[in-house]
């Protein structure tokens, strides 16, 4: 288990990965659920990456697996949806990777460093989707792209409805 500070630090430097990604999300001007929902996909591939480490990695791989397909089914759901599934999807990783990993049999094989670091990222990522979606600011990234291409793809069409 880790002492206070290290708690702090690492949750912190999670903290600070997410930061990243919404620094990627608003420069690349992509939907902050859709780039959110990859990562959450890719958070959950990495405890599969150290179940394959641990003792019974059979049992191991597929329980994370499962966990993988749970908040992969969020994400996919965040995708075509509402941008609520991978917010809810982020803060029930956070939950489950303390659960699981800090307090359960999972922290035989995932590090206590990085299941702060995790948690840190999970909720920062998920304040933020849920702070796009309240202020409106999430759609407009999706909406206005496709209507412009759409529109000119239309003009230009020869022998169109004359």
């Amino acid at each position: 288990m880790l002492d206070t500070v290290e708690i702090a630090i690492f949750s912190g430097l999670g903290a600070l990965f997410a930061i990243g990604l919404i620094v990627l999300a608003r420069w690349s001007k992509t939907r902050p659920s859709l780039l959110a929902a990859y990562a959450l996909i890719a958070v959950c591939f990495l405890y599969v990456g150290f179940a394959i480490r641990a003792e019974h990695s059979e049992t191991w791989v597929g329980f994370e697996m499962t966990a993988v397909a749970f908040f992969g089914t969020l994400a996919g759901m965040s995708i075509v949806g509402s941008p609520w599934f991978v917010t809810v999807g982020f803060v029930l990783h956070a939950a489950w990777t303390l659960y699981e990993h800090y307090f359960g049999a999972g922290r035989d094989f995932a590090p206590a460093p990085f299941v702060m670091a995790t948690a840190g990222f999970d909720v920062t990522a998920a304040l933020y989707v849920a702070y796009m979606t309240l202020s409106g600011k999430a759609d407009k990234a999706e909406t206005a792209a496709p209507e412009r291409k759409l529109a000119a793809r239309s003009q230009n069409r020869k022998g169109a409805a004359k």
